[in-house]
């Protein structure tokens, strides 16, 4: 989910592992040459998961070894789930949606297209909404951390263990 860490944690792992680190979505604005607001706003919802599923499977197929944080949505569209299964190693962050929303309110809603404009109760919901459609899909992921403090240590021992 968005707000869940996984840009911050995803950094963390990358820095602790020394391997590379990547954000889809700063791909996708580098690789659009836009950002994410305008590629919505031009090519709606659609054309950003077309592009977005064409960005993880490039970053995926690069050779090096590497973590990257995914956009939320991104393992619910175009089968990525799957795909980046077969490709890596997934982590899903399970953390409350009301840590998740403190979080989002902290940092502005007005970069995320689906998440702007929208009052700390309508994000609730939102949020809400989102997840109870995105879960099956998270669940797919090979380590599932829940809590709402994950910390590094936690992904460390979960990859430790495989």
């Amino acid at each position: 989910m968005p707000g869940s860490g996984k840009s911050t944690l995803g950094k963390q792992l990358a820095g602790q592992l020394g391997i590379a680190f990547y954000d889809l979505d700063d791909y996708i604005e580098q690789e659009a040459n836009k950002n994410i607001n305008d590629i919505f706003r031009e090519d709606g919802e659609t054309g950003f998961r077309a592009i977005e599923h064409t960005c993880l499977q490039h970053l995926s197929e690069q050779q090096q070894t590497k973590v990257i944080a995914t956009g939320g949505g991104t393992p619910c569209f175009h089968e990525n789930i799957d795909y980046m299964n077969r490709s890596g190693i997934t982590v899903f962050l399970d953390v409350p949606l009301e840590i998740i929303a403190e979080r989002l309110i902290q940092q502005g809603t007005t970069e995320r297209p689906l998440l702007k404009d929208k009052t700390p109760q309508e994000l609730l919901g939102q949020l809400d909404e989102h997840f109870m459609l995105r879960k099956p899909y998270y669940r797919k992921a090979v380590i599932h951390l829940e809590g709402p403090a994950i910390s590094l240590e936690h992904i460390l021992n979960e990859l430790d263990a495989l």
